[in-house]
């Protein structure tokens, strides 16, 4: 555009001018007006995901240490339990806000149905239990594992993290999801891991 050389004419083209750069200026507010939430949203949204992604890392990570922990051992008791259990809670760092559910059991053929022979809840204070009747993996029930890995007359000892995840930061997230994982173990020193005061075939 080629400005005018005449007086009356360089006013019009500046007022034209002006007009222009408002006008864009005005549409460049509406489109971040309209732009701004979904990029606001898609910010927080990814670092949700992100850290839910951790944290669902942490859990199995942390049941594979609690199964593998428990089984480098022929015999446990409620303390033993207790002891990894701590260290266990530790792979959690720095998300110390978790209380995630920690159960060891030991599962041994019964014929040839692998079932549970004993298994324990072990809580924040260091307290033991057995698992409450709705769990999988309460006495009794039949678990689906293959049954090489049982040596004769031996077992199986598994660790179970369960965690209730809600959002640690943004809470983008507003509702709960459970993230569970479970690991499978042979005992390393014996044929089965017995449990101090539970009485089973074997221990």
């Amino acid at each position: 555009m080629s400005v005018p050389t005449s007086f009356k004419a360089r006013l019009s083209f500046l007022h034209q001018a002006a007009h222009s750069r408002g006008a864009q200026r005005g549409v460049s507010a509406v489109e971040f007006a309209l732009i701004a939430p979904l990029m606001i949203m898609m910010l927080f949204g990814a670092s949700e995901v992100s850290q839910a992604v951790s944290v669902d890392r942490k859990v199995t990570l942390a049941a594979s240490t609690l199964g593998d922990l428990a089984a480098q051992t022929d015999r446990v008791s409620c303390t033993d339990l207790a002891q990894i259990a701590n260290v266990t809670r530790s792979v959690f760092a720095p998300y110390t806000a978790t209380n995630p559910s920690l159960v060891v059991a030991s599962v041994a053929l019964q014929g040839s149905t692998p079932k549970v022979e004993w298994s324990q809840e072990i809580d924040g204070t260091g307290g033991c239990a057995n698992v409450n009747n709705s769990h999988s993996l309460k006495v009794g029930n039949t678990v689906v594992v293959d049954t090489g890995l049982f040596a004769t007359n031996g077992g199986v000892v598994i660790g179970e993290v369960t965690l209730q995840y809600t959002s640690l930061g943004t809470s983008f997230m507003s509702s709960t999801t459970t993230m569970r994982e479970r690991f499978y173990f042979r005992p390393r020193k014996s044929a089965k891991l017995c449990l101090t005061g539970f009485t089973t075939p074997g221990c």
